[in-house]
């Protein structure tokens, strides 16, 4: 299995240069192959390939010798960018493609790391100091504050707010499935509590950016009537970066605890296969879901249960809260009535409880039909 490992990085204010410059040519390419990709195709109605990209590379370099500066691992990949991003915006998972700022390229892969068969180093490499080496940058500090665990297939090197990571995609053997359905557990996610397990357990929400608003709004009108252009709006702007990097920071932090310890706890972890796109839509409610993080802690579980030999099964969302838990009645309840109450068995339990229980039953017989 493959699994992504974060570590914080401290180039120079010479190292910091170069990368810099390096992810503004990326982002150059990014956006002229994403011109040509478009303009071909409306011109001749031809599809503008990878192998195309890469012979039109090949001739650029030629007029233009700055792009000789960078490796060319990280600019080859551009191109598989720009293809999974037509390739997400056909299967309807993406809008369509647009031209990218500054700010919205901040990452270069590389696709390869350490030595070959020959013993010959790749772009990106460890040296003998135990320091990320690069010929062009030359040894970068990190901070490797826990072991590399397994093969590292590929890096990438990562500009977020002021700081900069290394994170490496290591692959390892993945752990013998060990499925046992009687230590199953349904999930409910919301707004009110976070999560409430079939068991009863119940997970506060912490509404890290509910909590933080105030001070948001604080910081966002000192930029508001800073000057574009000027060295103060520059740091405004890098203030209320801050401020949001710290948000999705408490979250992350929350949810890779909270997964963490579920999957370490349950064999069988049932969820609703949510459809937060739409559910964003919804104005009154679209900052409170998207505070809450569903998208990215379903994912967690997923590679979570994986890592520990669980199974996470993602289940339909449709009557989870109606239909009753003991009888399989179906109870109508707006969205403020908080409690589940049955006419016909006379069953009182919480809204969320009670979806917890249909959820996991969901699960339960989706993952033995599978079988």
């Amino acid at each position: 299995m493959l699994l992504n490992q974060k570590y914080e990085i401290f180039p120079t204010e010479e190292q910091k240069e170069i990368v810099e410059r390096w992810l503004h040519y990326c982002r150059q390419l990014y956006n002229s192959v994403l011109l040509d990709k478009q303009r071909k195709y409306k011109q001749k109605k031809e599809n503008y390939n990878r192998y195309d990209m890469q012979k039109q590379l090949t001739i650029d370099k030629q007029g233009y010798p700055f792009l000789k500066e960078i490796p060319s691992q990280p600019l080859q990949e551009v191109f598989l960018r720009v293809t999974k991003a037509f390739d997400n915006y056909f299967r309807k998972d993406a809008s369509y493609p647009k031209l990218k700022k500054h700010k919205e390229y901040n990452s270069l892969t590389f696709p390869q790391f350490g030595l070959n068969n020959k013993g010959y180093r790749y772009a990106m490499s460890f040296s003998a100091n135990g320091k990320l080496y690069n010929t062009k940058l030359g040894e970068v500090d990190i901070l490797l504050h826990r072991p590399l665990k397994g093969r590292i297939k590929q890096l990438i090197i990562k500009r977020q707010g002021h700081r900069w990571y290394a994170i490496f995609c290591v692959e390892r053997q993945a752990v013998p499935s060990s499925i046992d359905l009687n230590n199953a557990v349904g999930i409910d996610v919301g707004l009110n509590q976070y999560a409430v397990l079939s068991n009863g357990a119940v997970f506060e929400n912490p509404r890290f950016l509910r909590k933080q608003e105030k001070q948001l709004k604080k910081v966002q009108r000192a930029l508001s009537k800073k000057k574009k252009g000027s060295a103060n709006y520059a740091k405004q702007a890098q203030r209320v970066r801050q401020h949001y990097e710290k948000v999705a920071n408490q979250r992350r932090d929350f949810l890779h605890k909270l997964s963490f310890n579920l999957s370490k706890d349950y064999s069988v972890i049932a969820v609703e296969n949510l459809n937060i796109r739409n559910m964003v839509k919804n104005r009154k409610l679209s900052k409170s879901i998207s505070d809450a993080g569903w998208g990215m802690f379903r994912k967690m579980l997923a590679y979570k249960c994986e890592k520990q030999g669980g199974a996470l099964v993602k289940v339909e969302p449709t009557y989870t809260t109606q239909d009753c838990s003991a009888c399989g009645e179906r109870v109508k309840k707006s969205l403020s009535i908080r409690t589940h109450i049955c006419i016909k068995c006379g069953t009182v339990l919480d809204r969320d409880h009670n979806a917890s229980l249909n959820i996991l039953e969901k699960g339960l017989k989706q993952l033995s039909t599978n079988k």
